[in-house]
């Protein structure tokens, strides 16, 4: 089965109703730079701890910060890695209309998604 295919059973799966997103790792009062930096943080220990739905949520709000545009990619690139960049804009991009259904996905992971093929990611958002 390949990361499309995994990927795209997750985000067709059957989720309870019971789950809520968690609140963001910043405040909102925050500066940009900031919540950039500790969501960046958030998202390099849950991957080091191999917490899969935690790299997933973390993911999506670091992507969901980078597409606000409150600082330049050029400042954003100089914090989070190449491959974080691409994982979080992906991630975000997948789960914008729904991110609770991060809590639905059973095999997914952030390395599932980067290793997407661009077609196939343009695929995944133009169906949900």
């Amino acid at each position: 089965m390949s990361y499309y295919d995994i990927i795209l059973q997750d985000l067709t799966s059957e989720m309870e109703t019971s789950y809520y997103m968690q609140d963001t790792p910043y405040s909102v009062e925050m500066e940009a730079k900031i919540k950039i930096e500790i969501t960046y943080e958030c998202l390099l220990r849950a991957q080091r701890l191999r917490q899969r739905i935690s790299s997933l949520i973390f993911a999506y709000f670091l992507g969901q910060l980078i597409e606000k545009r409150e600082l330049s990619k050029r400042i954003i690139k100089q914090i989070v890695s190449e491959h974080y960049f691409a994982i979080a804009i992906r991630t975000y991009y997948i789960f914008e209309l729904n991110p609770v259904q991060i809590y639905a996905t059973k095999r997914m992971s952030t390395i599932m998604i980067r290793k997407l093929k661009q077609r196939e990611f343009k695929r995944l958002t133009i169906e949900f």
